[in-house]
Order: structure tokens, then C-alpha cells, then sequence
């Protein structure tokens, strides 16, 4: 399985052939980062909301109890 980090190293190498300077490929990075970050939070909140996760169970792990 491909890390993150070699996902986002497969973006600017596709940005440098399609011919963008450092700053477009950064700003691009950026706003990918920003929809995968909400994408990522939303998930999370449907599962929650669907009953898919344990939110009780998360609580009870997130409190060491």
C-alpha cells in the first residue's frame, strides 16, 4: 500500500509533466489537502451518525477508560 506521502510525491510529479511552476503545484497540494482533511471529517461524522462507529466506545478509549 502506497503511503500518503508517495500519493502526494505521484500529484507533483504529474503537475510538473502537465508543466506548473512550484507555487501552482503547491497551491494545488493545498487545496487537495483541504478536501481530503473535510472528506476524511465527514466520513468520520457519517459513521458516527449511521451508527456505523461506536461513539461510545471511542469516548471510553479517548478517556483511557
Amino acid at each position: 500500500m502506497a503511503s500518503n506521502e508517495d500519493n502526494y510525491q505521484v500529484l507533483k510529479d504529474y503537475l510538473v509533466e502537465r508543466g506548473h511552476g512550484p507555487e501552482e503545484i503547491q497551491s494545488i497540494i493545498t487545496r487537495v489537502e483541504d478536501y481530503e482533511e473535510k472528506t476524511q471529517h465527514d466520513s468520520i461524522m457519517d459513521s458516527i451518525g449511521t451508527g456505523g462507529m461506536d461513539i461510545e466506545a471511542l469516548v471510553r478509549e479517548a478517556l483511557g477508560e
